[in-house]
């Protein structure tokens, strides 16, 4: 991939930023998705060491942040993080939410757009950031907008997913991105 995989997922978030058309938008942010993926699996190779044994996915710590204000949300979906061996702490408000990670490290942030206020997730990214700049973050909306995209892309969101969202692709997605964040040297 070299420079033009950087240069081609660099170009498609200048194009995500410029297009006004919702639905043009999300096709964008789905080919930029695959190519940052692309990027993760380029970096992996790159940085993979002969003779290095493979970490199972059970050695991952994987302590998340689940941040929701709708409770059947966060009655249904931690138990199905942790049968799939997440450890899941979850949150019901902005509050609760800044207060879990001034209080203990997560390895991922999964949190609703749209808390209390509309666009009162980007505060609980803003804080993480601060707080644990390696976490990643992943926003979760039913209410998906040209303008929450761009903004997720300049707070740096490594993932937007629309509600009602695959489990089965957000645990994919989740558990790629972890391993992605392992096999990246400490600066």
């Amino acid at each position: 991939m070299g420079d033009k995989g950087l240069r081609d997922w660099r170009e498609l978030a200048q194009k995500a930023a410029d297009e006004k058309d919702p639905k043009k938008l999300l096709g964008i942010i789905e080919e930029l998705n695959r190519a940052l993926e692309d990027r993760e699996n380029q970096i992996r190779g790159r940085l993979a060491r002969p003779g290095r044994s493979a970490v199972s996915s059970a050695e991952i710590s994987k302590r998340v942040l689940f941040v929701d204000d709708e409770p059947s949300i966060r009655l249904t979906l931690p138990p199905i993080l942790q049968n799939r061996g997440f450890e899941v702490r979850s949150a019901a408000s902005v509050p609760e939410a800044l207060a879990a990670i001034n209080r203990q490290t997560f390895d991922i942030l999964l949190s609703d757009l749209n808390v209390s206020e509309e666009g009162d997730g980007f505060t609980i990214v803003h804080a993480m950031r601060i707080a644990n700049p390696k976490c990643i973050t992943i926003l979760l909306t039913g209410y998906p907008a040209f303008e929450s995209a761009v903004e997720a892309i300049h707070h740096e969101v490594d993932d937007y997913f629309v509600k009602p969202a695959d489990v089965e692709s957000l645990i994919s997605t989740m558990e790629r991105k972890l391993a992605a964040r392992r096999d990246v040297p400490a600066e």
